[in-house]
């Protein structure tokens, strides 16, 4: 009873503080489309209005507490992940989320175990909110390449008719999908507002760090702007060889399915057959957990599945 009373009292608090993060960020949400509003009322394009206007710091929305949590050098490499992933999250929400997952995730785990469970969900829970922003980034990342190709086919077809480079950059932010309309309009905005253009290419090959194939774009526009030759070649040549590395991307992909699907049964057989043994025999189970030898058991498998899960990753990856 006293385990319930415990595994009760933490969800109350985690519901607690969804309730007040909540409640802040419609307070807050409902500024932001009043300014977005009033925007709009003016006639300057609300959404692209608000794109190059509502620029503010993703440490917080709070200007006293964004002062605050900049006197904290680690924080940066948050803000600089939240700004990678395009998420639209502060690095103080980031760290309200994590604290909260991280007590639940405690509180959790001396409910059902004890202290040794408890710190294992401590950490993991923590950490999900900034593991969840990694691979929103590597999803990014990875569409991003995907619709290069096809921005740099317009821009070289937009160069072939006459337009200027800067033109080019306007197309592809007017006419692609996101999220590389998004990086290509940043990129005009900022030359607009006075920045050179090769600080501007730059910036937008930082915002995908893990892209080299935006890095290969940039630097060959770079060299070329400066000593001159046949842009619009170069920009077919390079789409072409980033869609034959897809095609051979897929063709891997394909020759180690075998692998993947084979982790994943690995992966979810020893959950499975706990619920079934949990289910045929319960008496069997619950010495899992009530006994002390049970619950050292217990974490000593959760451990040894997790590290499984990431060797099972390691052999299915190629590098190339």
């Amino acid at each position: 009873m006293k385990q319930v009373l415990i595994g009760a009292a933490a969800l109350a608090v985690v519901a607690l503080f969804e309730g007040l993060f909540h409640t802040l960020a419609f307070f807050s949400e409902r500024r932001r489309e009043e300014l977005r509003r009033r925007l709009q009322a003016m006639g300057g394009g609300g959404d692209a209005a608000a794109l190059s206007l509502l620029r503010q710091g993703r440490l917080s929305a709070i200007p006293a507490l964004d002062e605050l949590l900049r006197a904290l050098p680690v924080l940066e490499r948050l803000e600089r992940l939240i700004e990678q992933a395009q998420a639209g999250t502060t690095v103080a929400r980031l760290l309200v989320v994590s604290a909260v997952a991280a007590a639940g995730g405690a509180a959790l785990g001396l409910a059902v175990a004890g202290p040794a469970l408890a710190f294992l969900l401590l950490v993991a829970a923590g950490v999900a909110p900034t593991l969840r922003l990694s691979a929103m980034r590597a999803r990014r990342d990875r569409k991003l390449s995907e619709q290069l190709p096809s921005a740099l086919d317009m821009m070289a077809r937009s160069l072939r008719a006459g337009h200027a480079l800067t033109a080019a950059f306007k197309l592809v932010a007017s006419e692609m999908p996101a999220p590389i309309n998004l990086e290509f309009g940043r990129a005009y905005e900022e030359q607009n507002l006075g920045m050179s253009f090769d600080r501007a290419v730059l910036q937008m090959t930082a915002r995908a760090p893990g892209k080299r194939d935006l890095k290969i774009f940039a630097v060959s526009v770079i060299v070329q702007k400066e000593t001159g030759g046949n842009l619009v070649e170069i920009l077919e040549k390079i789409a072409e060889t980033i869609r034959q590395r897809y095609q051979f991307y897929g063709k891997l992909a394909a020759l180690c399915a075998e692998g993947r699907l084979s982790g994943v049964v690995l992966g979810v057989l020893p959950i499975v057959t706990g619920l079934l043994l949990a289910v045929i025999n319960p008496r069997y189970s619950t010495a899992l957990v009530s006994s002390p030898m049970g619950r050292g058991f217990l974490i000593y498998a959760v451990a040894s599945w997790f590290l499984g899960l990431i060797w099972l990753r390691a052999m299915g990856k190629v590098e190339l």
